[in-house]
């Protein structure tokens, strides 16, 4: 018979908060979003070289428009550096590259319309056109981390409106009105969704480390709650008892060695209950021990799955084994990134077998006091734990530790 308890947990992470995790998936999405707006100047060049021929390459304004819209690069790769890490929590200056960025694209605006048709300006082929709007796009990119989906939105859809009206009036046609809207809207689009999604991902990982912490925290509310109820009464009637045995002394009066005597037994009642609340804390079955795993591990943002019942074996082994699964379970919330969790429980003639596994493993994640604490109590059974980790690569390695008790333990 075998029994298998999976979890899975997904990020922010922290948010536990695993913070390699949190800052890969930082830097991933940042440098996607720095390589696409690096890209500019390529497009530029194949826009306006392969629109207005061979001439166009040897020709004045096309050097100064690839000159601009280098510049205009650099400066939008600045501002967009310092819109994501400011949505990160950061404080990198904006101000100074923002207005380069703006004043570059306007000036990358009026040498794009310098390629136009002599007799109207209005009249855009596409290399002014089509570099007009990169421009246009480069900028709306930059600054879409400082603006919410409301603004971006509108900083996409009032332009196209006003060239659209413009054309219209000029020239009875919206085609370059339409073609800003589509260029600069899906630009907007991907740079706010990708946004969104690392918002999120960086909220996950932040909250996972907050509910592990209360679900420890709900644990200690637990047993301290228990021993209030039992402890609570007790101790409130031996302190009355004893100021009132420590007056009739005070004052020679008889009554003091009845009081002393119900102090006493108050205190032995007591002591027998704190015994009965730590041994339910500690003696007990392993079925309820991973009904309470998965009760933490849930509390924790952890998905679990049971498949199977232990409940057959002795109660010395399911309490010795429930040792084991609570200790593990502390671990896994308290050292490791697992992400997958596993708890195998096999039985055979040779004995009793559970192997508890995760793919969080740390490095330096083999020790503690709490699995010299585990072997002490498994060899006076006869039993042993061995440990074994691979702690890369980092936040994925495996951590596995499994716990043996021979048959008649």
């Amino acid at each position: 018979m075998r029994l298998a308890l999976v979890a899975g947990a997904r990020a922010n992470d922290p948010v536990t908060t695993d913070e390699q995790g949190r800052r890969s998936i930082d830097l991933l999405t940042r440098w996607s979003l720095y390589a696409v707006s690096a890209t500019a100047p390529v497009v530029m060049v194949l826009v306006v070289v392969g629109a207005a021929g061979d001439k166009a390459s040897h020709d004045r304004r096309t050097a100064a428009l690839l000159a601009v819209v280098v510049a205009q690069t650099v400066a939008c790769l600045l501002v967009l550096r310092a819109g994501v890490d400011r949505r990160m929590g950061g404080r990198r200056p904006v101000q100074l590259p923002l207005a380069a960025a703006c004043f570059l694209t306007l000036v990358g605006v009026l040498v794009a319309v310098a390629f136009a048709d002599d007799t109207d300006p209005l009249t855009f082929g596409l290399a002014a056109g089509g570099s007009a709007i990169l421009f246009c796009a480069a900028l709306t990119a930059a600054v879409s981390p400082f603006l919410r989906p409301t603004w971006l939105a509108v900083s996409v859809t009032v332009p196209a409106l006003l060239l659209g009206v413009v054309q219209t009036v000029t020239q009875d046609q919206v085609v370059w009105a339409v073609n800003y809207a589509l260029t600069v809207g899906t630009v907007a689009v991907i740079y706010g969704a990708t946004l969104w999604m690392l918002d999120v991902l960086w909220q996950m990982y932040n909250a996972r480390g907050v509910q592990a912490r209360l679900a420890v925290a709900e644990e200690r509310l637990r047993f301290s709650r228990d021993l209030h109820d039992v402890l609570g009464r007790n101790l409130a009637l031996i302190a009355i008892d004893s100021e009132l045995a420590e007056k009739l002394v005070l004052r020679g009066q008889d009554g003091s060695e009845e009081l002393l005597a119900r102090i006493r037994q108050t205190a032995q009642d007591s002591m027998l209950e704190l015994r009965d609340v730590v041994g339910a804390y500690r003696s007990t079955d392993l079925t309820t021990e991973l009904a309470g795993a998965r009760s933490v591990l849930r509390a924790a943002g952890i998905e679990t799955r049971v498949v199977g019942d232990g409940g057959s074996l002795p109660q010395d082994t399911q309490t010795t084994l429930g040792w084991v699964v609570r200790e593990a379970t502390t671990n896994i919330l308290r050292h490791s990134d697992a992400t997958a969790v596993t708890f195998d429980l096999a039985m055979d003639h040779e004995g009793t077998v559970l192997t508890i596994g995760n793919d969080g493993a740390r490095p330096g994640g083999t020790g503690g006091t709490g699995l010299v604490g585990l072997r002490e109590r498994l060899a006076v059974r006869g039993g042993d734990v061995v440990v074994s980790a691979a702690p890369e690569p980092p936040g994925s390695g495996t951590f596995v530790l499994i716990a043996r008790l021979p048959v008649g333990s």
